[in-house]
């Protein structure tokens, strides 16, 4: 019985102590330059000491607007964000657009690709796109162009 309890005992100490499972540790940038793809490169890492992450990645200037979605591998909901308010549709570089990630890709059966950002770059180069983390997932991105390579390192 002593080692029943013991062994109880110990199990509650290792789960109190392990770190949480960051629930949106599997998030990537979506658009036609991934393919619409969940790849690796375009996974969003954290940045040290915030709740923010981050992917960075060249974007060619075609004079076309690329569309921006934040998801999961699956779309699935909660982790499927596009734009909140019609007039963040379009990316001013630099400020902060209020995401919406309930779109439900099974429920409602149809392209997973809904409210997408739009991202007209105007020079070929780096950009970096960076959620704001709140508890209940991304509620924000920021889209920069970097300026010098260098800075990412």
């Amino acid at each position: 019985m002593k080692n029943m309890v013991l062994l109880i005992l110990v199990s509650i100490l290792m789960a109190c102590s392990s770190k949480p499972k960051d629930m949106y540790s599997d998030l990537y940038l979506r658009s036609e330059f991934t393919w619409w793809e969940a790849k690796s490169e375009y996974k969003f890492k954290p940045i040290a000491d915030t709740t923010n992450k981050i992917v960075t990645t060249k974007i060619e200037a075609d004079g076309n607007p690329y569309h921006i979605k934040v998801a999961d591998k699956q779309w699935s909901k909660n982790k499927n964000c596009g734009y909140k308010k019609i007039e963040d549709r379009k990316v001013v570089l630099g400020k902060w657009l209020e995401l919406d990630c309930t779109y439900d890709f099974e429920k409602l059966n149809s392209t997973p690709i809904q409210k997408p950002l739009e991202l007209k770059p105007k020079e070929t180069g780096y950009y970096t796109f960076i959620l704001k983390m709140s508890t209940t997932g991304p509620s924000h991105i920021q889209i920069n162009k970097v300026e010098s390579f260098d800075n990412l390192n």
